[in-house]
């Protein structure tokens, strides 16, 4: 399913090509990042607060964005 066609109660299930890219990319990062000292946990911690507030901007930019519409179509 789309995300952009997707109901808020419908969960989101990327394609299994895009999730294998994206956690390849993170491991890589991970990997690049253990070697600069940092801990796992400390990484994992980081990667998941800056992936909820990552969430938080896109649910935000998405709800601007129907904003935007509505506020267009009573103007019509």
């Amino acid at each position: 399913m789309d995300m952009r066609t997707q109901t808020p109660d419908e969960p989101y299930e990327p394609p299994p090509a895009h999730r294998f890219r994206v956690e390849a990319a993170m491991l890589e990062m991970i990997e690049h990042l253990q070697q600069e000292g940092l801990s796992r946990q400390e990484i994992a911690l980081i990667l998941a607060d800056a992936a909820d507030e990552y969430v938080i901007i896109l649910a935000n930019m998405s709800a601007e964005t129907a904003a935007d519409r509505q506020s267009y179509h009573l103007h019509q």
